[in-house]
């Protein structure tokens, strides 16, 4: 579906290498200088790009959840979180039919980059169900008690049940992210790992969360989340919906919390096994992008040349906060000054030295970069001045807030960060990117379409649509009591961490959608690529 193409083209600025921008604007555009190629227009086609963001699949009857917080926080539950691996796998099949649709006028898809978040509460069996979709593997996405299919409905319309995923056309490579739910606690609390058995891996809490979240029903003393725990302070069962049928507002006064089927796959995972779980796949290629160094360092950044013969190299970053104290919100993203010396100006250098475009990826956008952490850091004023300065800097992609958002990067080289929105969350669309190179005027020209599984949905998928759309209808703009959010903040203020809200607010409808500009539009650039 085409919602218009947004073009225009910024005026030329003279540098020792020419460059002339292309701006996202929505109306008043200026006339294109005569010595640019027209958008749509000329050009070698150098890659196609299908990016995903996310995806969130959660295990939604695992303890470590938020569950309580519903009547706050969008975040916490969500009525089509149980269908979030079938929305996925259709969104595959909108992938793969774009690509089987090539030919003269629609290149293939070169590869598929999924910018962080694949999970939603840093657990094993949720990375696997993940992965094992994108394989097209056999998945039951039900944990704990296998009472999936005593669901009262029809099998055909139970996200419950086994089910065969289409997976991506394995001729399609696709890339890994590392996002803040595949490190954190429900993407917020820092896991506790210091022991040898990663069944007793917890998240601790300050005791006012923990009570928020429903574990002092269970033990006065209990202040943390345990996902392999035989107790849950909020119990859903695969069995039944706790949920009211026409406004699809969690049930909050029937939660339970007490005993209940424990799963040893629930357990958290960490950076290391996130990585070694890449390589246990039969879908292209080995890792994801992840190599051995990275199984030896425990690192989730790299780079690669995604497509042979083309000379773009994707750097992919790793923005999690690294070592937030216990119990402190860390959800935002952090771009540490040893990663930016010691990685991300060495490749694009080096990329440079070598001839080669870059586009970074990372899960977090870089206006997160200004909030404060207590390690050095690289704040957005400066991460944008440098990137902005050298000349093979195709764009920087990214997820996270949930929104499809462009942004314009001024500077002597300008360049766009693009967020994506997510699979879990309305709208669930995908970004296609397509990148034309021009050799005659060195010009470089990005084509954006959005693209969704609702092109093509299954039942299931539809459903999942369904109830997005009615979620975002019903967000929240609530926040914790007053009491709690200032607690956390000073907390956070006293330990040099940014005193953010406990989960992020779910992004309006309107924001999720993104204006005009943030969806479909082209934009051309000249880069002076160097030649040896």
């Amino acid at each position: 579906m085409r919602y218009g193409t947004i073009t225009c083209l910024r005026k030329s600025i003279a540098l020792a290498a020419a460059l002339t921008a292309a701006s996202l604007c929505i109306t008043g555009c200026p006339t294109p200088p005569s010595d640019t190629i027209e958008p749509g227009t000329g050009g070698v086609h150098w890659l196609r790009i299908a990016h995903i963001s996310d995806t969130q699949i959660v295990d939604e009857e695992s303890p470590n959840r938020a569950v309580r917080l519903a009547a706050l926080m969008d975040s916490a539950w969500r009525p089509q979180e149980a269908y979030g691996l079938q929305t996925l796998d259709a969104t595959l099949r909108v992938v793969n039919e774009h690509h089987a649709a090539k030919g003269d006028d629609v290149p293939p898809i070169d590869f598929v980059i999924a910018t962080g978040d694949l999970t939603d509460g840093c657990q094993h069996n949720e990375l696997r169900w993940f992965i094992d979709t994108m394989d097209g593997q056999w998945v039951l996405p039900d944990s704990g008690e296998p009472d999936g299919e005593l669901r009262e409905v029809a099998p055909e319309d139970n996200p419950k049940l086994g089910f065969q995923a289409e997976g991506l056309d394995p001729s399609i490579p696709w890339y890994t992210v590392y996002g803040n739910h595949d490190e954190l606690s429900v993407g917020t609390f820092a896991v506790d790992r210091a022991a040898s058995d990663p069944q007793d891996w917890r998240a601790p809490l300050l005791r006012p969360v923990a009570s928020a979240f429903g574990l002092h029903l269970l033990d006065k003393n209990l202040d943390a989340l345990e996902p392999t725990s035989l107790y849950s302070p909020a119990i859903l069962r695969g069995s039944v919906e706790l949920m009211d049928p026409d406004t699809l507002q969690l049930l909050l006064g029937d939660l339970e919390a007490g005993r209940f089927v424990a799963d040893p796959r629930r357990h958290f995972s960490r950076r290391t096994e996130f990585i070694e779980e890449h390589f246990n796949t039969t879908t292209a290629p080995a890792g994801h992008g992840f190599d051995e160094g990275n199984i030896a360092s425990g690192l989730t950044r790299y780079s690669v040349h995604p497509k042979e013969g083309i000379p773009v190299r994707l750097v992919v970053m790793d923005t999690v906060a690294p070592n937030p104290p216990p119990g402190l919100p860390a959800h935002y993203g952090v771009m540490t000054r040893e990663q930016f010396e010691s990685f991300v100006k060495p490749e694009i250098e080096d990329a440079q030295a070598d001839g080669e475009f870059v586009i970074l990826a990372s899960h977090h956008p870089s206006e997160d970069f200004d909030l404060p952490y207590p390690q050095e850091q690289v704040r957005t004023p400066e991460w944008r001045e440098y990137v902005s300065s050298q000349p093979n800097i195709i764009a920087h992609l990214c997820g996270h807030t949930h929104v499809n958002y462009v942004e314009y990067v001024d500077g002597a080289y300008p360049y766009y960060e693009i967020q994506t929105g997510s699979i879990i969350d309305y709208p669930q669309e995908g970004r296609m990117l397509d990148i034309y190179y021009d050799e005659g005027t060195d010009t470089i020209r990005l084509e954006s379409a959005m693209f969704s599984h609702m092109e093509d949905p299954t039942r299931l998928s539809e459903e999942s649509y369904r109830r997005s759309v009615i979620h975002a209808s019903n967000s929240k703009s609530a926040r914790p009591a007053q009491a709690l959010d200032t607690q956390l903040k000073d907390a956070a203020r006293a330990s040099g961490m940014a005193p953010v809200d406990m989960f992020p607010a779910q992004p309006a409808a309107d924001a999720a959608y993104g204006r005009e500009s943030d969806r479909d539009f082209v934009a051309t650039f000249r880069r002076a690529m160097q030649r040896r």
